[in-house]
């Protein structure tokens, strides 16, 4: 005959709780590894390069004393800040990319390319960026009185 001590017990198998937490875990780390593979992450960070991008023309703006001029190719899915020697960036062929701006800030030759100026002050001609990736979207808005720029 086996005597059991007290605040000793056997333990045969898992209990419910402990399947439980296991089962909670590997769904959380499938739902990781899942997103990860769709193009939600890519979506936002390229949000953030656009937004910036803008703050960046802002600042220099700011700093130079100078218009900055910000602008976007809405078919080439390009944008860069003129006059400054740099390639323009590329967003990506999957998403689309849309901009209202100052009717001023469009070239005339192109109406794919519209911009958004920045004044030495910190204003801004204004504009809201739509950047969308299937029926995911991120919409970036620069306000004229201010230059604030803000990402949603």
């Amino acid at each position: 005959m086996h005597s059991k001590q007290l605040g000793q017990s056997r333990h045969n198998g898992f209990s419910l709780l402990e399947l439980m937490i296991v089962l909670v875990l590997i769904g959380l780390l499938s739902t990781v590894v899942a997103s990860g593979m769709t193009k939600g992450p890519t979506l936002r960070k390229t949000a953030h390069d656009l937004s910036n991008s803008l703050r960046h023309s802002r600042n220099l703006a700011l700093m130079q004393q100078q218009e900055i001029l910000w602008q976007l190719d809405t078919v080439n899915k390009s944008f860069w800040i003129k006059d400054l020697k740099s390639e323009p960036r590329v967003l990506g062929e999957e998403f689309t990319v849309n901009i209202d701006s100052a009717a001023s800030e469009a070239e005339p030759d192109n109406s794919a390319i519209a911009g958004i100026r920045f004044f030495p002050d910190g204003s801004s001609t204004g504009g809201k960026l739509k950047l969308i990736y299937k029926k995911q979207a991120y919409t970036i808005n620069v306000e004229w009185l201010s230059g604030r720029i803000s990402l949603y």
